[in-house]
């Protein structure tokens, strides 16, 4: 799952771990724009590239 324009700051923290999910987030860094939010379910091999 993606969601974007999520507006999330660094100070944010979002884990799905305990619920069976990796996550990957980039944070909005400036007034401008939103950030992205990816959760992949634990079952799907994935890499961080």
């Amino acid at each position: 799952m993606c969601i974007v324009e999520t507006k999330l700051r660094e100070e944010i923290h979002v884990n799905f771990k305990e619920e069976g999910h990796s996550t990957w987030m980039r944070d909005k860094k400036d007034e401008r724009g939103g950030g992205v939010l990816i959760m992949v379910h634990d079952n799907i091999c994935v890499e961080d590239v």
